[in-house]
This record gives structure tokens, sequence and C-alpha cells, in this order.
């Protein structure tokens, strides 16, 4: 197969794309961590006023898996502009995208459901909100960048 039909014409924005879903993986990861360490040492004192939905379903650990190979992907797309590459990524950004998407719901349920707590709120339980709020941001994040990707990609392949 000739060179020029195997060539893909994507941006060089999408290394730094890459990247950029690489670390908020890494960061959604450490979240993750940070907020299982909290769930484990301080379970007593979240109790039913705080039903800690992000750290009970761990969804900062096992979804940072899923972004970090979305970026990987988005980088050697660019790194090596072939078709065989922009296949994988497409499928690992609609599936990073689909994950990202239910981590934002699970989130956004969960901080309502702290909001409509009349209780009084405990450190514990500031620090969980706090949390799951990065972990909203950084998902979000994730979301936003994986559906520029996919845009991209989509535009380059279907350019005639």
């Amino acid at each position: 197969m000739p060179q020029s039909l195997n060539h893909v014409w994507i941006k060089k924005e999408a290394r730094m794309l890459g990247a950029i879903q690489i670390a908020s993986g890494v960061i959604n990861l450490f979240l993750g961590m940070i907020w299982a360490r909290l769930l484990v040492s301080q379970l007593d004192t979240f109790g039913k006023t705080y039903i800690p939905i992000a750290g009970v379903s761990a969804y900062g650990v096992w979804s940072s898996f899923f972004f970090v190979i979305a970026g990987f992907c988005t980088m050697m797309l660019e790194k090596t502009r072939e078709r065989c590459w922009m296949t994988h990524t497409i499928f690992t950004n609609v599936l990073s995208s689909c994950i990202a998407l239910i981590g934002l719901l699970l989130i956004s349920l969960e901080l309502a459901i702290f909001s409509s707590s009349k209780k009084r709120v405990i450190w514990p339980q500031k620090c969980g909100k706090l949390l799951s709020e990065y972990l909203w941001l950084f998902t979000s994040l994730q979301f936003l960048v994986s559906c520029v990707v996919m845009h991209w990609i989509l535009k380059a392949k279907y350019r005639r």
C-alpha cells in the first residue's frame, strides 16, 4: 500500500491532548486512591448522612486505566499518523467518553445527595466532598478532551 494512502492528516495538537488525557487519568487514579484511603480510615464517620458513591465504586481507580489508554492511542496516532491507529484511537476515545459520562453522573448524584442532607457535616465528609468535586472536574476534562479528539479524528478520516 502506498505511503500516501496510509497516511492520516491529524492535527499536531493531538499529541498534547493525548498527554492531557494521560495526565487526567493519573490524577484520577491518585484521587481514587486518596478516596479509598479516606473511606477505609473513616468508614464509621460517613454513616448514612453521606453515601460516597465515588469512593465505594472506586471510580477514580478503574476509570484511570481507560483514560490513560485513550491518551496513549491518541499520542501514537499523532506520532505515527497511520490508519491502523485511527481505529484504535476512535474506539478508546468513545469508550473513555462513555466511562467519563457514567462517572460524571455518579459523582453528580453523590454531590446532590450530600447537598440535600440536613445533618451536621464533619471534616471527613467535607474532605470526601472535596475529593469528589476534584474527581468531577478531571472527569469532565477527560470527557471534553475525548470529544475533541474524536471530532478531529473523524474529520481526518473522512477528509477527501
